[in-house]
């Protein structure tokens, strides 16, 4: 043990499973567009927020993004 409280550490997802988690929820994305997010999880939420009605927080959390400034 290195005395790092892991739990209370924010995580977010990597760029890479950021994409294919979302191409994995919304099989219809546009890979070219999704490849133009570069992996930011909120451009990636504004892309699938054009597919649906769910707001960018739920979206951000189906994709497993914790949102440091919702804690």
């Amino acid at each position: 043990m290195d005395g790092i409280d892991r739990a209370s550490q924010p995580r977010v997802a990597l760029a890479d499973d950021v994409r294919s988690r979302a191409l994995a929820i919304w099989p219809g994305l546009d890979r070219r567009k999704l490849t133009r997010t570069c992996g930011d999880p909120e451009r990636v939420a504004r892309l699938v927020g054009r597919r649906t009605a769910l707001p960018r927080e739920a979206i951000l959390g189906i994709l497993g993004v914790v949102d440091p400034a919702a804690e």
